[in-house]
């Protein structure tokens, strides 16, 4: 199969996006072990202002990763239904060479068989009745 090449859309959600989700989703789970596991009450004092920090976070990383992700399933669609075709051609580029090829074989062979028949004829009309070693058909 063809490797095909990185798009812009696969770069943005390779780099931006995925890195994005992740880091949100690591300050989320730090500020919720903190929270379980702060023995002071300084993270449950504040936690409004973790909670708005996440927010504020997450709530443009969120537009910004739902439009990356929509351009990215389009470009995606647009692939998978473009992949009947491509495949239907890729067939018929097969068959195609492979017919050449039969032609071609055939041919050699038909350019070989009419070359040893007129030596034949060459060396009968010379009286000679032993036929010279056979050459070697280069492929």
């Amino acid at each position: 199969m063809v490797r095909r090449e990185r798009s812009f859309n696969d770069l943005l959600m390779t780099f931006v996006a995925v890195p994005l989700v992740v880091s949100w989703l690591v300050f989320a789970c730090y500020v919720i072990y903190k929270g379980l596991n702060d023995e002071t009450g300084f993270i449950q004092q504040n936690l409004d202002f973790y909670v708005a920090l996440i927010a504020i976070i997450g709530g443009p990383a969120l537009l910004f990763i739902n439009s990356i992700l929509e351009a990215w399933k389009s470009e995606q669609s647009a692939q998978m239904n473009a992949l009947p075709m491509r495949l239907e051609l890729d067939i018929e580029q097969a068959k195609a060479n492979t017919a050449w090829a039969l032609e071609a074989q055939k041919m050699r062979q038909l350019h070989e068989e009419m070359l040893a028949a007129k030596e034949q004829d060459f060396l009968h009309a010379q009286g000679q009745t032993t036929t010279p070693p056979k050459r070697v058909a280069k492929k």
